[in-house]
C-alpha cells in the first residue's frame, strides 16, 4: 500500500523538487517572466512613470552626476549642419548618454528641484529651461524648446558645445546676470519638465523641427528674425531655423 502511494506521488514530488532547486523551472519563470526578479527590471509606477510607460521610478537614490555637463556629437558647425537639413535623419550625429542613467538622475531630479546651476548636468538644464521658459505649453511644445537647446549645441563655434554652456543668461531671459533661477514651485509642471527633458535627451534634436535653432512668443516680433526661415508655430511659441552661412 505504501510503495503504492509512493509511486503515485513520484511524478508531482519530482516536479516540486525541480521547481526548487537553483536552476529550476521556478527561478527561468522570475528571470524571463516577471516573477520575483531584479527590481531594477519592474515596470515603473507612481507619478513619474508618465502615460502608458514608464520613463523612471519615483523611488531612486541620488545618481552620480559627471562634473561636467554631457558633450553632444555633431560638431560639424552651423553650415555644414544646414546643408543636412533636407536628411530624413538630421540627428543622425547625436549620442545620447546611456538611458539607464538618463532614467536615474531624471528620478532623483524630479523628487529634488534644483535651486541653482550648482551640481549643473544637461539633465538639469533643459529641465530647468522648459520648466522656466514653456510649462505653460503643450508637451510638443515643451519638447520643441529643448530640442533647440540641443540643436544649438551642435554647433559649439557659436553657441557652445553642451546643453549647460548654450544655457546662459545671454541665450535665456529667465536667468539672472548670476546664472540664477526664480524658484521651482509647481511640483506638477516641474515632474512633467523632466520627464520631457529625458525624453528628449535619450532621442535627439526632434527631426521634425528641420533644425529650428530659435524661437519667440506669438506676441513678440523680434528683429532677429528677419534673415531666418521660419519653421513652424507650436501653441504660444514660433520656431526659426538660421540660414546657412550666418552667425
Amino acid at each position: 500500500m505504501a510503495m503504492t502511494l509512493l509511486r503515485a506521488l513520484g511524478g508531482p514530488i519530482l516536479l516540486l523538487l525541480l521547481a526548487l532547486s537553483p536552476g529550476g523551472p521556478a527561478a527561468a519563470q522570475s528571470l524571463f517572466q516577471g516573477g520575483g526578479g531584479s527590481p531594477l527590471l519592474q515596470p515603473a509606477r507612481g507619478p513619474l512613470a508618465g502615460q502608458g510607460g514608464r520613463l523612471f521610478e519615483a523611488a531612486a537614490p541620488m545618481p552620480f552626476v559627471q562634473p561636467r555637463a554631457l558633450a553632444l556629437g555633431d560638431r560639424d558647425g552651423l553650415a555644414a549642419r544646414r546643408q543636412r537639413w533636407f536628411d530624413p535623419l538630421p540627428g543622425r550625429g547625436y549620442r545620447p548618454p546611456p538611458a539607464r542613467e538618463i532614467r536615474a538622475e531624471a528620478a532623483w531630479l524630479a523628487a529634488h528641484p534644483p535651486q541653482d546651476f550648482s551640481r549643473e548636468s544637461a539633465l538639469m538644464c533643459l529641465a530647468v529651461s522648459i520648466y522656466h521658459e514653456a510649462r505653460n505649453q503643450p508637451r510638443q511644445g515643451q519638447a520643441a524648446v529643448a530640442s533647440v537647446i540641443l540643436t544649438r549645441a551642435a554647433d559649439p563655434l557659436r553657441w557652445g558645445r553642451t546643453p549647460c554652456t548654450v544655457v546662459v543668461p545671454v541665450q535665456f531671459s529667465y536667468l539672472t546676470p548670476a546664472r540664477r533661477f526664480a524658484p521651482i514651485r509647481n511640483r506638477r509642471a516641474w515632474i512633467e519638465a523632466v520627464e520631457i527633458a529625458a525624453q528628449v535627451l535619450m532621442a535627439g534634436p526632434d527631426p521634425r523641427l528641420r533644425g529650428a535653432d530659435h524661437y519667440h512668443a506669438t506676441y513678440v516680433d523680434p528683429v532677429w528674425n528677419k534673415d531666418m526661415d521660419l519653421v513652424q508655430r507650436i501653441a504660444d511659441h514660433i520656431f526659426w531655423r538660421s540660414r546657412p552661412g550666418r552667425s
